[in-house]
This record gives structure tokens, sequence and C-alpha cells, in this order.
């Protein structure tokens, strides 16, 4: 019974570091789930620090270290932003993907959560320990999960705010660490609050620009595998995954009607075959090269596979992508490719065109623009053929 506890707790655990490790990176959330996880993150912290306020409250041979009434107004405050942190959580996650949420929440959730701890640190000890640890925690993992911008907007006047009540705590105009009965007055000193605050800038300043750095190079290097991982490696071309990858958040998107291209290189094996892989690769990088030049801003082509290239048009009707498909065919015809002996070698595609409807998935799409593509080889290649939807479910018209 025991080894089977054992081997269902082991079990567990491989899938939660699975989970945690391997299919969830943290870094890659969208910014209103980062959002929930600090503010998860938050309300654990708050309901620590309700633990000692209760656990004070209930012993008092502790009394005589503390400000009671603090600690019970401590106590209020911790439930207030306890219940707030928890109260942001559900618009977070309700209105993921809605992009003015997306970009005014953070600043509501993270400036909630900076607000709460400032308070903390001013009542604990602006250079206390714990104070010191939470500012370079939430600038480091900030800085980590969130954009510049927003990190130090909040942060910026969170430090102001602590360095003013240093200044005054130096002045003896208020309190330092109001929260304890510091015997001897030794934290009250202001010779140790300036050479505190002397040691620890430098330090600070340092590791901060250092840390700059490093995330400025780390995220610059993250950018350029992303990129690299969307292309294919010869044609530079979108790969396949990133073309679906495109078709489904089209498919999500109130962008209008759409149309696909599918175009295949006529005879392409005889090219490998007579002339050599190196022919036929200078083949694939030349067509890709056309495509590119014949395709608007807003298109998005791809390498779709072997020699199967695919465009997708956005917001465009049925004779648009004819015209540009054709374009596209007269140019690849005209190409002028030369093999090792000087002799030119020839060049066409064939073109399969479907439009985007409501009710069709993308993958349903991609199978109507490769029927089209069929039916242009099927009747001599070289040529265009378009996807039209029959009023009658088993009719396939082309044209």
């Amino acid at each position: 019974m025991k080894q089977i506890r054992g081997l269902l707790a082991k079990i567990l655990r491989l899938r939660i570091k699975k989970y945690l490790i391997e299919d969830e990176v943290v870094i890659n959330w969208g910014i209103l789930k980062k959002c929930i996880l600090m503010l998860v993150l938050g309300c654990i912290v708050h309901l620590s620090w309700l633990s000692w306020d209760l656990f004070v409250l209930f012993h008092p041979e502790y009394w005589q270290y503390v400000q009671i009434k603090l600690i019970r107004l401590q106590l209020i405050l911790d439930s207030s932003f306890l219940l707030i942190l928890l109260a942001l959580i559900y618009p977070c996650y309700k209105w993921q993907g809605h992009a003015r949420a997306e970009r005014y929440l953070p600043y509501l959730t993270v400036g909630v959560f900076v607000i709460s701890l400032c308070r903390d640190a001013y009542v604990v000890g602006v250079m206390s320990p714990v104070s010191t640890l939470a500012c370079v925690c939430l600038m480091t993992v900030g800085l980590v999960l969130f954009h510049r911008a927003l990190i130090y907007s909040i942060l910026i006047p969170a430090f102001l705010f602590l360095a003013v009540c240093t200044y005054l705590s130096f002045r003896h105009q208020i309190p330092y660490s109001p929260l304890f009965n510091i015997q001897g007055k030794f934290f009250d000193n202001g010779f140790w609050l300036g050479s505190m605050l002397y040691f620890m800038l430098p330090i600070l300043a340092i590791c901060t620009m250092l840390f700059e750095i490093l995330l400025s190079q780390w995220r610059h290097r993250e950018r350029l595998i992303q990129h690299l991982s969307q292309l294919d490696p010869l044609t530079s071309l979108f790969n396949r995954r990133s073309i679906n990858q495109c078709l489904e958040k089209l498919n999500h998107s109130a962008c209008l009607s759409y149309a696909l291209v599918l175009l295949d290189l006529d005879h392409f094996k005889k090219i490998n075959d007579q002339y050599g892989h190196h022919k036929g690769d200078e083949t694939l990088i030349k067509v890709s090269a056309v495509l590119s030049q014949q395709l608007r801003k807003s298109d998005v082509g791809g390498r779709f596979g072997g020699e199967e290239f695919i465009l997708v048009l956005k917001d465009t009707n049925i004779e648009m992508a004819q015209q540009i498909a054709e374009r596209c065919r007269l140019a690849i015809q005209q190409l002028e490719i030369q093999s090792d002996e000087g002799t030119k070698i020839s060049v066409t595609a064939s073109f399969g065109i479907a439009i985007s409807q409501a009710e069709l998935r993308p993958q349903q799409l991609l199978s109507q623009a490769d029927r089209a593509l069929y039916q242009a080889k099927a009747r001599g290649r070289n040529q265009v053929r378009a996807y039209i939807t029959s009023t009658q479910p088993e009719l396939e018209l082309y044209s």
C-alpha cells in the first residue's frame, strides 16, 4: 500500500513538473495571466502578514515590543488589501484578450500590490532587510515578467516615497519603524540611517544597470530565436507552423474575408534529378524572392513543404486573389535559372485558390485550395484555378 501511494505521489510530482516547467513557460504567458500570478503571490504575502498580526494580538507577552494600536490598524489594512487583490483576479481572468484591459489593468494591479508593500515597508522600517529584499525582488521579478515602462512607472514613485520616509526619519519628523518599540533608539539614529542609505544606493544602482544590460541581451536573444523558429531556413519565408498560427489568428479575429493560395512547382523532381539538388535549392530561393516581391505588406507568404508554397491574402476577394496569383505565376515563368552547363531551366507553377467563409475552419479552407490546385495540375499545369462554393453541396465548381 505504501509503495502504491509512493508511486502515485511520484506520478503527481512528474505531472506538476511537466505542467509548470515543460508545458507552461511563465514568461510566455499573456500579460493578464502574469497579473493573476502576481496577485496570487500578493495574497499569500498579505495572508502571512495577517497571520503575524493575529499571532501578536493573541500573545500579550509580545505587546511590549510593538505598538498594539498600530497592529490592530495593520490587521484592518492587510485584510482590506487582501480583499482588493482577490477582487482584481476576476477582471484579469475575465478580460484576457481584450486590448484595452491588457493595456490598463496591469497598471492597476501592479500599482495596488506595490502600494500595499510600500506601506508595509514603512511600518517595519524602510532600511530593514525585509524592505530592501522586497525592493530588489519586486524590481528583478517585475522586469522579467512585465514591460519596463510598466515597472518603472510604478516603482520609481514607490522608491521616491520610501526615500522621503527615510529623509523624514533622518530629520526625526516621523518615527522610523513605527510598528515596533525599538529599545535604545539604535535604528532611529540619523547617522545609522544615512550610512545604510550611503552603502545601499551604489549597490542598488550598479545591480540595476547590470540587470538591465543582461535583461536587454536576453530579450533580444529570445526575440531572435523566436523569429528564426518562424522561418523556413532555405527560403526565409514563414514555415508551416507559423502559417498555421497565422490562420488560427485570422479565424478568431474580426478580419474581413481572406484568400488562401496554394502553389506547387511543376515537375520540380525533374529539376533535382536532372540538374542536381543545388539547382533545386536555387529554384526554391528565387521563387520565394519572386513571391515576396509580388505580395502586399499585409499578405503573408510561406513554404508549406517541399516545392509547395502558400500565400495568405488578407482582406481579399476572389477577383483580387486571382489577379495576385496570376502575377506570381507569370513572374515565376519568367525566372532565369541556368544549369551548370549554361542551359535554361524552365520553371512554372500551378495555383489553387480558396476564399474564407465564416463557417469554414482553416483546415477546410486548405482542403478547398488543395482541390483547386489539383484541378490546375489536372488541366495542364502552369495555371490558376479557384474553388467556387456551390449552392449544391454535391457539386464542386472551379474558375
